[in-house]
C-alpha cells in the first residue's frame, strides 16, 4: 500500500490543510457513492499534495459535532487559489460536486483528459493514458465499489490512491505534448471550461420524465401513465435510498407506461422478474390502476427557441470548414473550434469574435477571416431566400 495519511478528524484535516497550501502543485480525486443512494454525496476525496499523499473522510468529517462548517472548509484557499496548480483528470465531476457540496470552486485546474482530448488520443480514459504514457497498468475492478463502506477494503484503497500517484507524471507528459505541438492556449481554454463545471443536486424533478428515451413515442394517455410511474419510482427510491433506476429503469418505465399493466402476469410478459416483481409488483399494478382512474398531469416540456435558417446555414458553414480545417492540419475538431464557440457563432454571427466562448485570441488571429467568410456566405445564402436541407428544433 502506498504511503499515505487518513485523515478522519478535524484537527488532522487543518494540520493537512497547511501542506496542500504550501505544494507546489496538487492532484484531487474524488470518490462518491451516486449508484448506491438517492442523494449522491462525496464519500472520499484523494489528494496528492506535491508527493504528500492523503485521503480524507467526508462522512466522518461531517458527522462530528465539533465541526460546525463544511467539511472540507480547510481546503478552500488552496483549491480556489489560480496560482496553484490544481491536476484532475475528467474532473467536471469532482469540480462540479465540490463547488454543490462544500462551496468550494475549484481553479488553476490541469485536466490531463482535456490535454488528451485536443492531442487526438484515442483513448482518453485515465488507465488507458497512464498505461501508454507511464507504462503502468491500473486495476479498474473496483469502479463499481460502494464508497461508503468502512473501513474499506485494501484494494479498494489502492484503487482510491492510484488516482493522484500516476497522475502528476501524467500531467507532465501531457503538459510535454501540448507545448510541442503548439495547443497551450487551446488546452487552458478547455481547463477554464472544466473548473465552470456545475452538477444539479439530486433529488426529484418533475421535468425530467421528458429526459426518458421513448417517451415522445407515447400519446398522451401513455406519458400522463408514464408521469405516475415516474413519480411512484422517485418516491419508492427515496424510502429506500437507492438511486430511481435501481428501482424501475427508464426503458422498463416507458414499456409500462404504453402497456398498463394491470395483473401480475402482464408484468412478467413485459420482463418485470424477481426482486422488482416480488417487491414492487403490487405497488407498480396500484399505480397504474390510479393513473387510469385519475390521470396525473404531465409537466410542461421545455422547448428552446425556434432556430432561425440563417442560424442554421451559418452551422452548416462552420462544421463544413472546421471539418476541413481539421483535416488539412491533422487536429482534432475541437482544437479547431470548440462546440460552444460553434453554437455561439451559429446563434450570433462572427461579428465580435473576441466575445466568443471557449474559443480565446490564438484562434481569433488564425480563423477570423475564414469564419467571417463562412458566416457572409451563409448570411447571403439566407437573404437570397435559401434554406438548409432540413430543419432541427432543439428539445
Amino acid at each position: 500500500m502506498t504511503e499515505h495519511a487518513w485523515i478522519d478528524t478535524p484537527q488532522a484535516l487543518a494540520a493537512f490543510a497547511a501542506v496542500v497550501r504550501a505544494a507546489p502543485w496538487v492532484a484531487l480525486d474524488t470518490e462518491g457513492d451516486s449508484m448506491f443512494r438517492y442523494r449522491e454525496r462525496v464519500c472520499l476525496v484523494q489528494i496528492n499534495a506535491g508527493g504528500s499523499l492523503a485521503v480524507i473522510d467526508p462522512i466522518v468529517l461531517e458527522a462530528d459535532p465539533a465541526w460546525p462548517s463544511s467539511a472540507l472548509d480547510p481546503l478552500k484557499a488552496a483549491l480556489e487559489d489560480p496560482a496553484q496548480p490544481l491536476y484532475l483528470h475528467g474532473g467536471e465531476n469532482d469540480v462540479g460536486v465540490l463547488a454543490r457540496d462544500y462551496g468550494i470552486r475549484c481553479r488553476g485546474v490541469y485536466d490531463s483528459q482535456q490535454a488528451a482530448a485536443f492531442l487526438g488520443r484515442p483513448q482518453t480514459g485515465y488507465g488507458a493514458l497512464v498505461l501508454g504514457e507511464l507504462g503502468v497498468a491500473l486495476d479498474k475492478s473496483w469502479t463499481t465499489y460502494d464508497w461508503r463502506t468502512r473501513p474499506l477494503h485494501p484494494e479498494a484503497l489502492a484503487y482510491a490512491l492510484a488516482d493522484v500517484v500516476h497522475l502528476p507524471p501524467l500531467i507532465e507528459r501531457m503538459r510535454a505534448a501540448v507545448a510541442a505541438a503548439g495547443l497551450d492556449e487551446e488546452v487552458a481554454i478547455g481547463c477554464r471550461a472544466v473548473e465552470e463545471t456545475t452538477v444539479h443536486a439530486p433529488g426529484y424533478d418533475p421535468a425530467g420524465l421528458w429526459r426518458l428515451k421513448g417517451l415522445l413515442d407515447l400519446n398522451a394517455a401513455q406519458q400522463a401513465m408514464a408521469m405516475a410511474l415516474y413519480a411512484w419510482r422517485d418516491g419508492a427510491a427515496k424510502e429506500r435510498d437507492i438511486p430511481p433506476g435501481r428501482i424501475l429503469n427508464g426503458d422498463l418505465l416507458v414499456a409500462l407506461a404504453r402497456t398498463q399493466p394491470v395483473a401480475f402476469g402482464q408484468l412478467r410478459s413485459l420482463g418485470v422478474h424477481g426482486r422488482l416483481l416480488h417487491e414492487h409488483g403490487e405497488a407498480v399494478i396500484a399505480c397504474v390502476q390510479q393513473a387510469k382512474a385519475a390521470p396525473p398531469e404531465v409537466p410542461p416540456r421545455t422547448r428552446a427557441r425556434e432556430v432561425e435558417p440563417v442560424e442554421e446555414l451559418r452551422e452548416e458553414a462552420l462544421k463544413q470548414w472546421r471539418r476541413q480545417e481539421s483535416e488539412q492540419r491533422a487536429v482534432p475538431m475541437q482544437v479547431v473550434m470548440p462546440a460552444r464557440a460553434l453554437e455561439h457563432i451559429k446563434r450570433f454571427g462572427a461579428g465580435d469574435l473576441s466575445a466568443v466562448p471557449q474559443f480565446g485570441p490564438k484562434r481569433v488571429a488564425r480563423y477570423a477571416e475564414a469564419i467571417q467568410a463562412a458566416c457572409a456566405r451563409a448570411e447571403a445564402a439566407a437573404a437570397d431566400g435559401q434554406r438548409p436541407p432540413r430543419r432541427r428544433h432543439r428539445r
